[in-house]
């Protein structure tokens, strides 16, 4: 099984679809450590976000993160965050 597929399931596994609860994926790209960190966000209206690290690649891999984001939205049915991606 390939990472992604592994980081889907992680996502499916997580989505469990509460009342009240906004759920949402966001891929961040730290440019001085040089890598790209998934995070698995959910919140419940009026309280604060927590946020749970799902994944790692290498800088190497994103040119191809708009592709997996696409990928998890269609798989999933959850939203997802591009960050700094210029």
């Amino acid at each position: 099984m390939k990472y992604d597929d592994k980081l889907i399931e992680e996502i499916k596994k997580r989505f469990t679809k509460k009342k009240n609860t906004l759920y949402w994926v966001r891929i961040a790209y730290q440019r001085y450590s040089k890598q790209l960190n998934v995070f698995f966000e959910y919140a419940k209206i009026g309280t604060a976000t927590h946020s749970e690290q799902i994944g790692r690649y290498v800088e190497s891999e994103k040119e191809r993160m708009p592709e997996l984001a696409k990928r998890v939205k269609t798989e999933t049915n959850v939203s997802v965050e591009l960050d700094d991606f210029e």
